[in-house]
């Protein structure tokens, strides 16, 4: 029978990590406690890997935070990216808020998840056991970075990759590994010697690995994971947004200064008018009771929640300008060198016009012009074939919030839809 194809075509970097806990059973003697911490250490370097490699994925994940959550949303729906010096590809701010959640929650969960279940196989821990298991953690760990750095940067890797299905890899390894580990557990305790243990571990990881690269090389091939999850495959392709040729009739853009008060505000009220009220409860209830140490750290949480809030704002809001052309307006990012949204005469369904603390400070105006949202939601319990799938929405006509704005008459002028903005009112809002 003839090799695969696929399998012909997997490059050797790509197989070292999973080479490195065979060569140790075979050439330096492994112990059973050995390989399971190897697994581990494995699943860390991969976490590791992965956090590198979020900033740079440059596909758009499917399944966004939605662009309403005050918090991460903002981030999240930038388009365009930021050159870095040197051979290093772009990073990409849409890419932040998964990187935040992969470094401060998953990565430390899958860490912890991992030695739990090493734990569990109750390994017997001795000085030359520490020291091959360092061995094999820094092989896997240069095994993994070597392949990152070959695929994933100098092949271009990140070219097919949203930080989604980044994440995806370490969460399958860890899936791996531990089956791996909960069948050893039991096994160790009965009567099954360690040379068959060893066996069903090294041919067990071998088969995941090649598996797993299979799939990865296959189009046509898809995991469970893959079907319930999605892959770099199912993710969006950017698609520019379409800028109509020639010069805006107007540019317009909300002054530095009042986008960023509107920063700080739209920070301080988050804190306010979200969950983290409570932990003001709890800074309260500690510096009241002369616990001032824990108090500060809960005033710290706060005070980072509102920097997060305050940045997201103003990378959202306040580094835009506005641009009328005739029967579109086009949303520019100054920071990133790219347009962000449009919406076209054609597609207004209404026009508000109203004032918040800030506009009435600075004699501005938000304006928000309705377009054809579809907030229908949708359920599928698999993700669908790469084929079945819509491409990036770029260009539909979402509604446009024109945010702390002097010239939004000349803006609504150039849209063409004056004669709504002369039936709305200014109405103020908090």
């Amino acid at each position: 029978m003839p090799f695969p194809a696929t399998f012909r075509s997997i490059p050797f970097t790509a197989l070292l990590p999973g080479l490195v806990v065979p060569v140790g059973v075979l050439l330096l003697d492994w112990p059973i406690a050995v390989v399971l911490g190897v697994f581990v250490l494995e699943v860390c370097a991969v976490v590791f890997w992965a956090v590198v490699k979020i900033p740079f994925a440059a596909k758009r994940p499917r399944n966004m935070i939605d662009g309403d959550d005050r918090l991460l949303g903002p981030l999240q729906t930038k388009r365009g990216s930021v050159t870095l010096p040197g051979q290093l590809p772009p990073v990409y701010l849409r890419n932040v808020p998964i990187l935040l959640l992969t470094a401060c929650f998953l990565a430390p969960l899958e860490v912890a998840v991992s030695f739990l279940v090493f734990a569990f196989t109750d390994p017997t821990i001795t000085t030359p056991v520490v020291e091959q298991l360092l061995l094999g953690g820094v092989g896997v760990f240069l095994a993994e970075g070597f392949e990152t750095a070959r695929e994933y940067f100098a092949h271009g890797g990140y070219r097919e990759h949203s930080p989604r299905s980044v994440v995806l890899v370490p969460f399958k390894r860890l899936f791996a590994v531990g089956a791996l580990l909960f069948v050893a557990g039991p096994l160790q305790g009965a009567a099954v010697s360690g040379e068959v243990i060893l066996g069903l571990l090294v041919a067990g990881k071998l088969l995941y690995d090649l598996r797993r690269l299979q799939v990865a090389r296959d189009p046509g091939t898809r995991g469970l994971f893959y079907r319930l999850y999605g892959s770099a495959e199912t993710e969006l392709e950017p698609v520019p947004v379409e800028v109509p040729p020639g010069d805006p009739v107007v540019r317009t853009r909300p002054p530095r200064g009042v986008a960023l008060l509107d920063a700080l505000y739209c920070g301080s009220t988050y804190t306010l008018t979200s969950s983290v009220l409570v932990v003001y409860l709890a800074a309260g209830f500690f510096l009241a009771f002369g616990a001032t140490a824990i108090g500060l750290v809960f005033v710290g949480v706060i005070a980072v929640f509102a920097g997060v809030r305050a940045t997201s704002r103003y990378l959202r809001y306040g580094t835009v300008e506005y641009q009328g052309y005739d029967g579109t307006l086009v949303v520019y990012d100054r920071l990133l060198g790219e347009p962000q949204a449009r919406l076209e005469r054609s597609a207004v369904t209404d026009l508000e016009v109203s004032t918040d603390v800030v506009d009435r400070l600075f004699d501005t105006r938000t304006v928000r012009l309705g377009g054809v949202d579809d907030d229908t939601p949708t359920f599928q319990l698999t993700v669908p074939d790469p084929e079945d799938l819509d491409g990036d929405d770029t260009n539909v006509n979402e509604s446009l919030p024109l945010v702390h704005v002097r010239d939004h008459r000349r803006l609504i002028d150039a849209l063409g839809a004056t004669w709504r903005l002369d039936r709305s009112t200014d109405s103020p809002s908090g």
